[in-house]
This record gives structure tokens, C-alpha cells and sequence, in this order.
């Protein structure tokens, strides 16, 4: 069984373009009764969540560039400004990480969309939050670090380890490398797990890390109920 404290750390997760509105609906309506913190959902689905979710401090999370991340910074800067006009609270921007050995245009794009992000204000009147997917599992070790920096200085609010749609999600080296880095420059910069956290044991081996789980709904459900989880993030 799940405790209360991992809930409210949990992204109940459905990632899923084909999902109906009534499927979202009952997303919706389930994330309200285990009181998780947020739903993370796809740009096409964040208005209905709006609604399903106005009477409640659960908030509505969406991806940008996802799950690749090589969209335009003109197309990211879009997506980000639609999403939050429809009612998103947090945004999950996925990195172009294929350019991750292009530093400038890398913070380019981070301060870009942390700057959106942070000019708005979520439902609960505060700064909307942006959490930044490097999919460190398609990173070395050396690359992790340098992807860590780069989001602390442009200032987002997390660092999120994977889509959960490549082979490698989070792994607890590279999880342990971002919080070294974290602590080494006494920053603020959050860490969000994601990307094969399917069973209790995955979240007690990441939990003293990291600040946010992103998991698959049916996951969460699994673990809630006290079953063994096989399902996928998304």
C-alpha cells in the first residue's frame, strides 16, 4: 500500500493521445480520491482536466516536445503558451537532448520556456511550475551532469529523468549524480523520478532523492490495491 506522503509526491500519469474524454474523466475523478499532487496528461486533454479538477488542489501537469523534445524552440515556446491558456499548472518540457553537446542552444531554450512558465501563475496562485525531461537514460553519466547544470541555471523548478517511453528510465546512478551536482551548487533545482516506476520497491530506492514521482496510473492503482505492477508511465 501506498502512504499518504508518496501520493502527494506522485504524477498520476496517462500519457495517451487516443484516451477519450471519459477515460479522463475518471482519471480525474480517481486522482481526487487518492489526493495525488497532480495529473500529467497530454496538451489535447489539459482543458478537461482543468475542469474535472477546479473543485480540488490537485493540479494538472502537461508535456511539451514529448516525447522526442526536437520541436522548434518556436514550437515549444507555442505548445507552452497554449497549454497554459488552457489551464495547465505545471509544465514538463521535454529537453532536446540529441543537442545536449550544444550548450547555448540548449540554455537557450531552457530560460525560454522557464521564463513563460514562471511569468504565469498556476491555480493555486503561484508561479507554474516547469520540470525539464533529459531522458537520462539516453545519457552518459558525464552528460547527466552537464544536463543538471544546465538546468539550474536557467532557473527551472525540476529536473525529470525520463519520458518513460524509451528503453531506460531513471536509474539510481544518475539520479544520485543530479542530486551531487544539486547540493555541490546549493540550488534549489528539484528532481523528478519518471520512467519505470512501476512497484513500491522502485519508489523506496529513488525516494530520498527526489521531490515528484511520475507514474503510470495503472501503476499507481496496482500498488494502492497491493499488486505486483507491470504497466508502462504512460
Amino acid at each position: 500500500m501506498l502512504e499518504n506522503s508518496i501520493l502527494q509526491k506522485i504524477d498520476y500519469t496517462l500519457l495517451d493521445h487516443t484516451a477519450t474524454e471519459e477515460i479522463i474523466v475518471d482519471l480525474c475523478k480517481k486522482a481526487k480520491e487518492l489526493k495525488v499532487k497532480s495529473v500529467c496528461i497530454m496538451p489535447k486533454h489539459v482543458a478537461i482536466a482543468k475542469r474535472e479538477l477546479h473543485d480540488s488542489e490537485i493540479l494538472v501537469c502537461t508535456v511539451i516536445s514529448f516525447p522526442e523534445g526536437t520541436n522548434s524552440l518556436a514550437k515549444k515556446e507555442q505548445e507552452t503558451h497554449v497549454a497554459i491558456r488552457d489551464g495547465a499548472d505545471e509544465i514538463d518540457l521535454v529537453m532536446d537532448y540529441s543537442r545536449i553537446e550544444n550548450l547555448a542552444y540548449i540554455k537557450k531554450e531552457l530560460k525560454a520556456i522557464e521564463i513563460i512558465a514562471h511569468s504565469s501563475l498556476n491555480k493555486l496562485k503561484e508561479p507554474i511550475l516547469i520540470k525539464v525531461i533529459v531522458e537520462s537514460g539516453r545519457l552518459s553519466i558525464d552528460e547527466t551532469k552537464v544536463a543538471t547544470k544546465l538546468c539550474i541555471q536557467a532557473g527551472v523548478d525540476f529536473i525529470k529523468t525520463s519520458t518513460g517511453k524509451v528503453e531506460v528510465g531513471a536509474e539510481i546512478a544518475k539520479v544520485q549524480e543530479m542530486k551531487s551536482e544539486i547540493v555541490s551548487a546549493n540550488s534549489t533545482l528539484k528532481i523528478k523520478a519518471s520512467g519505470g516506476i512501476r512497484t513500491i520497491e522502485n519508489i523506496n530506492e529513488f525516494n530520498d532523492l527526489v521531490d515528484r514521482f511520475g507514474i503510470g496510473y495503472q501503476s499507481v492503482d496496482q500498488m494502492v490495491e497491493g499488486k505486483k505492477g507491470k504497466s508502462r508511465e504512460y
